[in-house]
C-alpha cells in the first residue's frame, strides 16, 4: 500500500515549542498569527503600507506567478497586475507556529484558500487552491520585532467554480493536465488570461509523488520545505 500519510522521517523540529508552552511563547506566537494574518488581509485591501510592515528588508516570496521576487516587487506585480484587472482574493483558516526557545526564529503555517476570478471564454469563473502560507520569521536584535524572511506556499488541491451555473466554460483538457493538481485550474487561467508562464514545481501536497497523476516534483518540494523549517528553527542559514 502507498503511504499518502507520513511526513519525513527526521523532519519534525524536535526542540521548538507548539501548542500550549511558556506563557511568554504563547505571547509571540500570537504576534506571529497577527502578522502572518495580515498578508491576506492587507494585500485585498491594497493597505500597502501595512503589508510592508511584515516583512524583512531583505525578504523573498513565491507565488505561481512570480516566482522568487522580493517583496517590494512582489508588491508591485501585485499593483500592476491589479491595474491590469487581476482580482485575486484570500480566505484564512487555521494557524499553527514553531518557534525556537531563544525566542528568535520561528516558522509559521497558515492554511489558506486563495481565489482568483477570471472571464474564460465569455464565462466568470472563479479558481480556488486550498493551500498553506509558510513564514519563516526571524526576531530583528534591533527593534525585538518579527518580520518575515521568506513566505512559501504549498498548494494542496483547486478547483473551479462558475459565477453563474449556466455559463460554464469549455477546457482544454490537453492543456490543462500539464499542471500539477494543486494548482491546475488557477495556473491553467492565469496562463489563459494574464500572459504569463507558471512556474511547474511549486511545493504540493506529499501525495503528488505517491498517486497517478500526481506531479512527483511537487511532492518532494513538500517534504523539503519540511527540512528547510527544521533548518531555519535550529539557526541554519537556509536559501529558501
Amino acid at each position: 500500500m502507498v503511504d499518502l500519510h507520513s511526513l519525513p522521517s527526521g523532519s519534525r523540529p524536535e526542540k521548538a515549542v507548539r501548542n500550549n508552552g511558556p506563557e511568554d511563547l504563547v505571547l509571540e506566537r500570537y504576534k506571529l498569527r497577527e502578522l502572518a494574518e495580515g498578508w491576506p488581509l492587507y494585500r485585498d485591501a491594497c493597505e500597502w503600507e501595512n503589508l510592508k510592515s511584515i516583512f524583512h528588508p531583505d525578504a523573498y516570496v513565491y507565488t505561481t506567478w512570480t516566482g522568487r521576487t522580493h517583496y517590494l516587487d512582489f508588491i508591485a506585480a501585485s499593483q500592476a497586475g491589479m491595474d491590469k484587472g487581476a482580482f485575486i482574493m484570500h480566505r484564512c483558516h487555521g494557524i499553527s507556529t514553531d518557534i525556537n526557545r531563544e525566542v528568535t526564529r520561528a516558522v509559521t503555517k497558515m492554511k489558506a484558500t486563495i481565489t482568483q476570478r477570471f472571464t474564460i471564454d465569455g464565462c466568470d469563473v472563479d479558481a480556488e487552491s486550498d493551500c498553506r502560507f509558510c513564514f519563516f520569521w526571524v526576531k530583528v536584535p534591533e527593534s525585538g520585532e518579527w518580520r518575515a524572511k521568506y513566505v512559501r506556499h504549498w498548494y494542496e488541491k483547486d478547483k473551479l467554480i462558475p459565477v453563474n451555473p449556466a455559463k460554464v466554460p469549455i477546457l482544454d483538457e490537453t492543456s490543462l493536465n500539464q499542471y500539477p493538481t494543486g494548482y491546475r485550474y488557477l495556473a491553467y487561467c492565469q496562463e489563459k488570461t494574464m500572459g504569463i508562464k507558471v512556474l511547474l514545481d511549486m511545493p504540493g501536497h506529499r501525495r503528488e509523488n505517491r498517486v497517478e497523476g500526481g506531479s512527483k516534483t511537487c511532492g518532494e518540494k513538500h517534504d523539503l520545505l519540511y527540512w528547510q523549517c527544521k533548518a531555519w528553527l535550529e539557526g541554519s542559514d537556509v536559501e529558501i
